[in-house]
């Protein structure tokens, strides 16, 4: 890895800005060779090597379709299992299938603390006790930390039969073309890429990394800024001190606006410690910073099936109002 590969990475987003929402990284399918190489100084045919390079690597191995929960009427929340041994957390991604609602889990390592963070869906605080509860009985350890809400931006429109059936082409087949998805609805191609592209920019639904792809090495800095110091000027500074700073959108790291305000977040290549100590150590160097955390991926896994079977039913009720 290269800065021309974090650059090309981070430029999978249309604005350069990178967001977690549901804790998968979302890249827009928009997104072409033509615009990467305009904004990293590279050829459109270099960019497709480097893009090529990164697949065969693993890092951009597929996509999936995230579906914004509250197009359901429910939010997501988030707790934490704390992992003492590495097979625990190998047990606890194959357990958590079992638990109804858990929607996508990230195995991190947060400044020497393992843990397996579990996203889940609720509608209400009866459903989150029980999922919260069954998630206890599956910690190797005696202490669950959560759950606390995670944000994610609502969808602002109400959709129509035909948007939800172009989803669920979307959520069946995430790498498609806009020809073969208005082929599989049985629509033109300009009404198909009129409602796809109203679909991602309503937040609808969203295109991720597939979770079989390897994880980045890079390091997510949550970095907490000083009471009266204003977030903007410690983020520009924060991006010159390191050529390969990844910021994160305020709406793209699970936090309401208000409280997204009070940090500045982003990605550092963390292929080597050495870097990545000077890193820390020029962060928090920058006038305004009070303190970093660090956090590390060490692996994923998506639960489809909560989102899968709520579509599923969408499609048939409209199905049969149809008929």
């Amino acid at each position: 890895m290269d800065a021309t590969d974090y650059a090309i990475y981070r430029s999978l987003s249309p604005d350069g800005l990178i967001r977690f929402w549901g804790a998968r990284r979302l890249v827009d399918p928009r997104v072409s060779a033509r615009e990467i190489s305009e904004k990293v100084g590279l050829s459109e045919a270099g960019v497709r090597v480097r893009l090529k390079g990164l697949e065969e690597r693993g890092y951009l191995r597929g996509r999936e379709t995230g579906i914004n929960p509250s197009l359901f009427g429910v939010s997501l929340v988030v707790s934490e299992i704390p992992v003492r041994e590495p097979h625990d957390a190998e047990q606890l991604l194959r357990e958590l299938a079992l638990v109804d609602g858990v929607t996508f889990a990230r195995d991190i390592l947060d400044e020497k603390d393992r843990a397996i963070r579990v996203y889940y869906v609720s509608d209400t605080p009866s459903a989150t006790a029980r999922r919260t509860a069954l998630l206890r009985k599956l910690a190797p350890a005696p202490q669950l930390r959560g759950p606390s809400p995670y944000w994610i931006p609502p969808c602002d429109r109400e959709l129509t039969r035909l948007d939800w059936r172009l989803l669920d082409a979307f959520r069946a087949h995430p790498g498609a073309t806009l020809s073969e998805l208005a082929e599989t609805v049985g629509i033109s191609l300009k009404t198909a890429a009129n409602r796809f592209h109203r679909l991602l920019d309503s937040r609808a639904c969203w295109s991720a990394l597939s979770s079989s792809s390897e994880e980045l090495p890079l390091s997510l800095f949550s970095i907490a800024v000083r009471e009266g110091v204003d977030p903007l000027v410690v983020a520009r500074a924060v991006a010159g001190a390191h050529p390969s700073w990844m910021p994160v959108a305020p709406d793209g790291f699970g936090l309401p606006p208000e409280d997204a305000a009070h940090l500045v977040v982003g990605l550092v290549p963390a292929e080597a410690p050495a870097a990545l100590e000077q890193a820390l150590r020029r962060t928090l160097a920058i006038d305004g910073v009070a303190n970093v955390r660090r956090t590390f991926a060490l692996g994923s896994a998506t639960f489809p099936q909560w989102y899968d079977d709520r579509l599923a039913a969408q499609i048939a009720r409209l199905r049969s109002a149809n008929d």
